[in-house]
């Protein structure tokens, strides 16, 4: 594990657009192996915690609305892409070539199959990203035998903006 993942947490970190994550105590790059003696865990780590794991549980949130986005456009795409087929075997029976059959089925095939693909695609990569950035948290508390209990609830949402209450209680 990084050295920067205890100091994104650490009250001391200092950061320098050159350098990067200096400690704030030495103002030198941070060395040290395992976990830091002089690490300084309070407002950053609420913070911290608190933005990650709101930030996966938003996502979380979102998990049937995109499946079931999923499930509706792929079954839209699939009844397009059959029409175009039926209505080819159908012309063919009059012997008649049309290009409507085949434009049907690539309307299906290029533009409604990918509204189901591209969001579940986005939910997974988000998904991916915040439960990499919680864990990542996680194993660094679990350095330093910090624990943690949180409650998050989701109020309505306002203008675009999500009312979230978190309850935090960290126990060192």
């Amino acid at each position: 594990m990084k050295n920067t993942k205890h100091c994104q947490l650490c009250n001391h970190q200092e950061v320098d657009f050159r350098i990067g994550t200096l400690c704030g105590l030495t103002m030198k790059k941070p060395i040290f192996v395992n976990k830091c003696i002089n690490a300084e865990f309070n407002s950053k780590l609420e913070e911290k915690i608190e933005s990650t794991n709101v930030e996966y549980q938003s996502v979380l949130n979102q998990k049937w609305l995109v499946y079931t986005n999923f499930v509706i456009f792929i079954i839209a795409g699939i009844a397009v892409i059959l029409t175009g087929y039926f209505l080819a075997q159908y012309l063919l029976k009059f012997r008649v070539v049309a290009a409507a059959p085949f434009v049907i089925s690539l309307v299906g095939l290029l533009f409604v199959i990918p509204l189901a693909t591209g969001p579940l695609n986005t939910y997974l990569n988000d998904l991916k990203l915040a439960k990499s950035k919680k864990e990542d948290v996680y194993k660094v508390l679990e350095l330093y035998g910090i624990k943690y209990d949180i409650d998050i609830t989701f109020g309505k949402k306002y203008h675009g903006t999500q009312d979230v209450n978190v309850d935090l209680k960290i126990n060192k």
